[in-house]
């Protein structure tokens, strides 16, 4: 009786044993996956983020860019006509043997509207100016750059308290406001547009509505001009917001942007 019961409190002990080392061997193997995985989680967060700091660069190599062909295209148009203008009126003076004060008076006019022309269009090429002021202030700046050009009439309505969407992000938007209005200045033939920037409790919806000649969207997204929205909608995609575009021939157009802030 004795003998029986010592085996089976070796028997018993035999499995608590294994049973301890089993659920030693479960815990530490649990822990080895865990920090592989959690350690695999970090990687792949890190190459996330440096992918997404990556394609956030080249999306700004490719706005400044863009950005630069656009004011290239607007010191040909404006500035050179001014200053070409200019230069045949003093020609004129030169060979004229009589002193012309009205002339005078037209061509120091020229090229102060030439000299005002240029530092807007710097303003609206500075980058840390962006960076160092509001949304607002920023689009209310390019507001008045558009006005003084007499092409179309833009205006700027907010709703809501201002609120902070991040840096890049500001930049970004800022940029794509930019085009937008680009792109209705070259092809809408407009009289005015209009900029709304609403800020809504969780995001900052921003409309931009011309009054132009519009367009059929799923025409132009199969053409040439369609990489113009690709591009805008790619680039409003990397802050993490929305954009839609609703246009009807003869009946203008409206964008809507949507970013969450942060």
């Amino acid at each position: 009786m004795n003998e029986n019961n010592d085996q089976d409190l070796i028997l018993a002990v035999e499995i608590a044993t294994i049973l301890f080392f089993l659920m030693v061997a479960f815990i530490v193997s649990y822990f080895i996956i865990y920090r592989r995985r959690k350690q695999q989680h970090v990687f792949e967060m890190r190459v996330a983020k440096e992918e997404y700091e990556k394609q956030l660069l080249q999306s700004q190599l490719e706005i400044q860019e863009q950005t630069f062909n656009q004011i290239s295209q607007e010191i040909h148009d404006n500035v050179g006509q001014l200053l070409s203008l200019a230069r045949i009126q003093i020609n004129i003076m030169n060979e004229s043997e009589n002193f012309d004060r009205q002339m005078l008076d037209e061509i120091k006019e020229n090229v102060g509207k030439a000299m005002m022309d240029l530092r807007d269009i710097a303003r609206s090429l500075n980058s840390d100016r962006i960076r160092n002021t509001t949304l607002i202030e920023a689009v209310a700046i390019e507001c008045e750059r558009i006005n003084k050009s007499g092409v179309l009439r833009m205006c700027l309505e907010v709703e809501g308290a201002e609120c902070a969407i991040g840096e890049q992000r500001r930049f970004i938007l800022f940029r794509v406001i930019q085009e937008c209005v680009q792109n209705i200045l070259k092809h809408a033939g407009a009289k005015e547009v209009q900029v709304r920037l609403c800020y809504l409790p969780q995001e900052l919806k921003v409309i931009v509505q011309d009054d132009g000649k519009g367009f059929d969207v799923a025409e132009v997204a199969v053409g040439k001009g369609g990489m113009g929205l690709v591009n805008i909608r790619t680039r409003v995609g990397m802050t993490g917001g929305d954009f839609a575009i609703d246009s009807v021939k003869g009946k203008g157009t409206l964008i809507q942007i949507k970013i969450p802030y942060g």
